[in-house]
């Protein structure tokens, strides 16, 4: 496969590349809410049940009638207590209170609860109302959200906060986008187990998107019939493989040669960009190889920038275009090449979004990304002064 016959291309046209892949939708599994942290939610989620189910207290106090208060009745005799595990409690009798506690139930209409700390205890089972507060503490039933209602839609990423609304609102297992399942396979004979950088960023990096299932094998070696069988192997099992290294034009790059053989289809080759200019992606079935090159930063730049980007396609989920203003002058005359920097992104005095980078990046370095959270795009011939905007993309980890 030489360069004359697959000619580079530019990021945006593999990307738009990556956008019009087509594959089978995703089948849903059911899982619980607390196991579901990490998945996309495959349909929307009514609500079971009104949230809050029934009136309740928002705070410590005591229950009594507002027409009580309302006619300037200020003691009242305490005569038992609504606990929030007491379904069918009993309202207080005119001219007295019962003791509630937060969540306990209200159990009638014109009722007002007095917070604790706006009474006193005058003699025994006795207290007194130091202040009328101007808002009742009750919260009504379905007042956050009604029986039936949408809580959740449908590409929703389970968070923490999700899973927790999910079971507030009644569902003991919902309906997730079955786990995109990928293989990591690092290729190489100068690569040892114990000392392989690309296989554990790679995978550990991976486990952070949503909707994923991350596999790590064993660092496969440079011989041709070795690698076509993993490979093939790998297409039966995986939804998406990343492999690093193996990609160039060197006597002893076998995978495209191995992916071809076996009947891939390739669909991007190589790209006029900075750094990872050899990612290839090929398809093998449904299956989706990215072939990420064997430097440690090109390499999880491009599983990033493309593996990333696939995913949130393949989940339904957006991608967002992000800006930020540049802290330096920065320029590109890298003969047509977009290049991607690496950058320190923080809020400046004012709130806005600034990036701080040198404008520099070498594909073998990891120590350009301590201290910095994103890629900052700066298109081919380009120059940019202090303070305009510039596109960033942020690492998986996150801008803060």
């Amino acid at each position: 496969m030489s360069e004359t016959q697959e000619p580079f291309i530019s990021v945006d046209e593999a990307l738009g590349i990556i956008d019009s892949i087509s594959l089978p939708s995703r089948p849903a599994i059911r899982m619980k809410p607390a196991d579901a942290v990490g998945m996309v939610l495959a349909a929307d989620l009514p609500s079971l049940r009104d949230v809050p189910s029934r009136d309740n207290s928002a705070m410590d106090g005591f229950l009594v009638h507002k027409t009580d208060l309302d006619n300037g009745i200020r003691e009242f005799e305490i005569k038992s207590e609504i606990r929030p595990e007491n379904h069918h409690p009993a309202p207080p009798d005119k001219g007295s209170c019962v003791r509630i506690m937060t969540g306990g139930h209200v159990p009638a209409e014109g009722l007002f609860v007095i917070p604790v700390e706006l009474t006193r205890m005058v003699r025994d089972h006795r207290m007194s109302v130091t202040s009328v507060p101007e808002k009742n503490a009750v919260r009504k039933q379905g007042e956050g959200y009604r029986k039936g209602k949408t809580v959740l839609s449908a590409s929703t990423v389970i968070r923490p906060y999700e899973a927790g609304l999910a079971i507030e609102a009644g569902h003991a297992g919902i309906d997730v986008f079955k786990p995109i399942e990928i293989a990591i396979q690092v290729t190489g004979n100068e690569i040892r187990e114990d000392f392989d950088t690309n296989g554990p960023v790679l995978e550990n990096l991976c486990r952070l998107w949503p909707g994923v299932r991350v596999t790590r094998l064993p660092v496969l070696r440079d011989d041709p019939e070795e690698i076509q069988n993993r490979l093939q192997e790998l297409a039966d099992r995986f939804d998406m493989v990343l492999t690093t290294g193996g990609i160039s034009a060197g006597e002893h790059d076998y995978i495209p040669g191995a992916m071809k053989k076996s009947g891939a289809r390739t669909l991007i080759r190589k790209e006029k960009q900075k750094p990872g200019k050899p990612f290839t992606l090929t398809r093998l079935g449904d299956t989706m190889f990215f072939h990420l090159p064997g430097n440690p930063v090109s390499g999880v730049f491009c599983a990033e920038i493309y593996a990333r980007r696939h995913v949130m396609n393949t989940l339904k989920l957006d991608v967002p275009e992000l800006f930020a203003r540049t802290e330096t002058e920065l320029s590109n005359h890298r003969g047509g090449k977009t290049l991607f920097v690496t950058a320190r992104v923080f809020v400046g005095k004012e709130g806005v979004l600034y990036a701080s980078t040198e404008g520099k990046m070498r594909s073998h370095l990891m120590q350009l990304y301590t201290g910095r959270q994103a890629y900052v795009r700066i298109d081919p011939e380009t120059d940019i002064r202090a303070g305009e905007l510039v596109s960033i993309v942020p690492f998986t980890t996150g801008l803060f």
